[in-house]
Parts: C-alpha cells; structure tokens; sequence
C-alpha cells in the first residue's frame, strides 16, 4: 500500500519570541491567545469559573484545534464538587463538596471520593509524595508576540508498496544487497543483515528507540532458538508508517531512517550494527510507544481498514528528566509547554521566583517528530511533535548521553524504563509532573526513589501508554506473511507474555527489572494518548505482585486461596487483591 503525504501550510511562525518585560501573571495563559483556541482569559475553567479567578485556577488552550481548555492548577474543585467544563473527553469529577480533604497534598487539597475519571483520578488523596509546580509564581506573562507555530503534520515522503505477502523487500526480495558503497547511503564496513539468515530466521523489527532495552532483553534469548531480530530503532512513528504505510525500512546516510540496524547475536549481546539494502525491506513488525493516531500522518487511520493488528505490550512511562545535578523536582504542563513551545522566551522562573530556568535552548534537548516519547509528551502538554524546541536527539542513547554531560539547567524528555534498565537513576532525575487538572506535581513512582509505578497504575501520573506491536493481516486475523506467520506469532507471544521465554526467565521479572509495567497491575486504563483515564480492574490482577517483584516487599497479604483473603479482596497471582 503506498500512502503520500501532502504539505501543510505553516499557519503562524513566530520569528522571534523576544522576552520584552515581564511582570508577575495574573492569568498564566493569555499570552498564547489566539482565534479557536480560547479567549485571552482562558474562557471557562474545569471549576466553572473564571480561568483567572484569585490567579491561581488559570486555564491552557489546547493545541490542535481543540476549543477546549484543560483545567489550571492551584484547586481542586473541578474534582470535588465542580463540573469538569475543561476538556471534551473528561466527564465532571467526583460530585459533591463532601470529598474535598483541604488538608491533603500539604494543605492543597485532594479528594476523598471514589475517582471515575482522569480529574478525580488525578486529584484523589493519596499516600504517594507530591512536588507543587506553583504557576501563579512562576510563570511569567510575557509582553510581545509569543504564538506558537502551527507545523506540518507529515512524515514527509511517500510510503512504498508491500507484497502481496507482506515479504517484498525481505531477505529474499532485496536479499543480499549487504551494506551500499559510496553515493548509495550505507556504511561499506557494515555486514549486510541478511547476512544472518544463514544461521537462522530474521524478523525485521522498527520502531521506538525508547522501547530497545526491552527488545534487547527478549533477542538476547531467541539467539537460542536461532531466531535474530533485526532492529531499526528509529522512532515510534517510523515504525507505525512502516506497517500502516508499507513503506520499506532503510539504513545509511538520509534519506535513509536511521545509519544501521541492530542485531543480537548471542545471549550477552549488546548489539552490534548491520546495513540494511539501498532499496530497503519490509518490516515485519512496528514498535511504537503511542497509539497509531498519534502519529503525524495517521491521526484518522483505522487500523481495521487497513488490516493491521495492534498487540500490546507492557506499560511504559515518559518522563522529563534533568541532570542529577539539577536543582529542579517538578514541572507543570503549563510550564512544559512554555519550556518546549517558545524556547527562550518561555518566562518561567525558579522554585523562589527569583531566577529565569530552561531558557538556554542549547540546554534544552527533544528527540523529533517521529519519536513515539515526544508525541506521548506533546499531547500530555498540548504541542504538536514538530513544534518542539531544542536540539534534536536522534535516539534515546543520545538524549540520556546529553543529559549526563550537560549543564545543571539541562531539560530532556526520556522513558521511564529507559533510564531503569541502564541504571542511569544516579546520573539522571526524572522531575514530578503537574498536569493542568492537577495542584500537585507527581513521580511516576510514589517518591522520587521508589520504583513501584504507584502513581502511573493508580492514574496520579498521566503520560504513559501500552506499548504496541503492529503487523498486517490477512482477512482470517492471521499474520499477512504466510512465510513467517509462526516467527511473527512466537515473537509476539514472547513479547506480550502469552508465551514463556525460551530459557525459562520470566517475563513478569524482566517487565519489574526494567521499569516496564505489566496491564495487570495497573488500576486505571485509556483508549489513545493523553485521553480520559477510568478505573480499571483486570481479570487476573498482578498489582500486589509486581510491587513485590519491583520494590522486594509489599503490604498486600499473601494467599493461597480465596479464604485467605478479607472480605472485598480477592485472591490473584499469590496475594490478595482490592
């Protein structure tokens, strides 16, 4: 299927977003005003009030389109009492003035009702810590232009045709072209990956570079069972075109996606680089860490239409992250915004509202459009992908490399998991996140040490999202590669659990082990990126487990059988469940 992108006109660009004087904010968010996304005070608010009212329940226009507003922070009343007049897609909070705790949150306040959506989700007391991010001090109202540009909304190109066997372009199509020589785009001291196909099987794999530790982890043990997996790691949205679109995967020098492939060749392996052919190959599986929608290009794609099959795979968490020389524990998704959107002129000022932060654009570090982490996140803050600011990162490696060795004033965007599974939380913090609904800013854990995901399982943390697995089917549901339909359903078994590994390693250890989050532990679940939260509660719950397996201990009580557990618990997984 070939697919072409048309150009989008560029509706407003601003050339510059000179920071002329800056007073305190009254309403923190009237100086992105503008036609169809929202009046200069912010129109309503999720209290039901004045977006501005006191300064400090302020509004954030959404981006997109949207004529909606998401709620300011600084109360809680659209999740206590309030209707949730903010975003179309979130239903009014926990009704009733009766469960409003003032004193939760030290004295910000949170609810005590039973949360049913994100507001009341995000709002509800817990026992978890929690960083304020207060807007009302520390965004600054600019003066002078300060619009956001309106971007492309394409991956640029047109998207190449597959086979009838979805094989075109596999090793038997373009085979042996091994790396290219001068002019052709290939490193000439690369091994052709195809190369691999005489030792065993090959499953071309592209996608999320955030999701490769993970994947390494599972083709280090199908080297056993002579299967290799060939991976562009590319981003999110490269591996959803490579499936949607059919367009086939390239290394080399640009156009070329990305300037190699990875492979593991033995169960120690950390990889090691591989070129694939000029012409390119046909992926045989998309990694994404956002839905398929979420993609520039695809945003009204059904992936039923197209015959394309989305498994998921475990939760993963995107952050913002800092040097661990940072100062800095929070940001707010107003603050965000601002950071990301106008660079240097974004006016947003240190804990003590005294000093400007994150206006060093050198400093301030994105991956790209593509990036499944930077399309999770811009829809978490109300940007497009393109209309981040920053130096682009080609690669989660490179933004963690850039982090490490930047400046204490650095800011990037990175995977939760990522930064587990390298062991990098000594070198690089993740800040507590404030979302526009929220008064309190949350760690994807329930403190900045923990490593249980409490706030992402029970829905105080916002971005986060199940990993996908694309691939083409026929019309029977069947993988569309009838030569390597049993690979594709073994790899994907292995991937989402429902097989066991090939040297008996649990999968359930390496989700824990790596900051990943398996679908039965957590306690909230949504249908697409930066949409409402509900309350969720699995089949066969695994919370109480995966906090034991994570962290090594956990309140819950051990079962054996339903007997053992109190009345409105059950027994799941050894323990027992709320």
């Amino acid at each position: 299927m070939s697919r072409q992108y048309s150009n989008v006109t560029i509706l407003a660009l601003a050339a510059t977003l000179p920071l002329l004087r800056c007073t305190p904010l009254e309403d923190r968010d009237d100086r992105f005003d503008s036609p169809g996304r929202g009046g200069a005070n912010g129109g309503s608010s999720s209290s039901g009030g004045s977006a501005v009212s006191g300064g400090a329940n302020g509004a954030m226009p959404s981006l997109g389109g949207k004529s909606d507003l998401v709620a300011g922070t600084g109360g809680v009343a659209a999740a206590t009492g309030g209707g949730a007049g903010g975003d179309e897609n979130v239903s009014a909070g926990a009704a009733g003035e009766g469960c409003l705790d003032p004193t939760g949150f030290s004295g910000l306040g949170c609810s005590t009702c039973a949360p049913t959506d994100l507001i009341s989700l995000e709002n509800a007391c817990t026992a978890a810590s929690c960083v304020p991010f207060d807007n009302a001090r520390r965004l600054l109202q600019l003066e002078g232009p300060s619009e956001l540009p309106v971007s492309p909304l394409n991956l640029g190109g047109a998207g190449g045709a597959g086979g009838a066997d979805g094989g075109v372009g596999g090793e038997a199509g373009a085979a042996r072209g091994g790396s290219t020589g001068a002019g052709g785009g290939g490193s000439p001291a690369l091994p052709a990956c195809a190369e691999l196909a005489d030792e065993g099987r090959l499953l071309y794999v592209a996608g999320s570079s955030a999701a490769k530790p993970f994947l390494q982890q599972i083709a280090q043990q199908l080297v056993s069972e002579d299967v290799y997996l060939v991976y562009v790691s590319a981003g999110s949205c490269v591996g959803v075109d490579a499936i949607l679109a059919s367009t086939p995967i390239t290394t080399g020098a640009a156009p070329a996606i990305a300037p190699s492939a990875t492979y593991w060749s033995s169960a120690a392996s950390t990889g090691s680089a591989c070129a694939l052919p000029r012409s390119g190959v046909a992926a045989d599986l998309g990694v994404s860490d956002v839905f398929a929608q979420t993609c520039p290009g695809f945003e009204f794609s059904s992936l039923d239409a197209l015959s394309v099959r989305d498994a998921h795979g475990p939760i993963q968490t995107m952050t913002f992250a800092v040097p661990a020389t940072s100062p800095h524990e929070s940001i707010s998704a107003q603050a965000a915004r601002r950071v990301f959107g106008l660079g240097q002129a974004a006016g947003v000022l240190d804990e003590s509202a005294a000093d400007l932060i994150w206006q060093d654009e050198a400093a301030l570090f994105q991956r790209n459009a593509s990036s499944g982490t930077q399309a999770m996140i811009g829809r978490a803050i109300g940007l497009l992908p393109a209309e981040f600011r920053g130096v682009q990162q080609r690669s989660s490696d490179e933004m963690a490399a850039s982090l490490q060795g930047g400046a204490a004033e650095a800011l990037g965007i990175l995977a939760a998991d990522y930064i587990d599974s390298r062991n990098l939380r000594a070198q690089i913090h993740v800040l507590a996140f404030q979302d526009g609904r929220q008064n309190c800013g949350f760690f994807p854990d329930s403190s900045a040490t923990a490593r249980d995901k409490r706030n992402v399982r029970d829905g105080h943390y916002p971005i986060w999202g199940p990993l996908h697995l694309l691939y083409r089917i026929d019309s029977a549901g069947n993988p569309l590669n009838t030569h390597k339909r049993e690979l594709l359903l073994d790899v994907l078994g292995y991937l989402t659990g429902s097989r066991p590994l090939p040297n008996g390693v649990s999968l359930f250890d390496v989700y824990t082990q790596n900051g990943l989050v398996p679908e039965c532990a957590m306690r909230v679940t949504r249908t697409e990126d930066g949409g409402n939260l509900r309350p969720y509660r699995p089949d066969s719950p695994c919370g109480c487990l995966f906090e034991a397996r994570a962290t090594g201990d956990t309140d819950c009580a051990r079962c054996d059988v339903q007997s053992d557990c109190a009345a409105g618990k059950s027994c799941s997984n050894g323990y027992c469940e709320d």
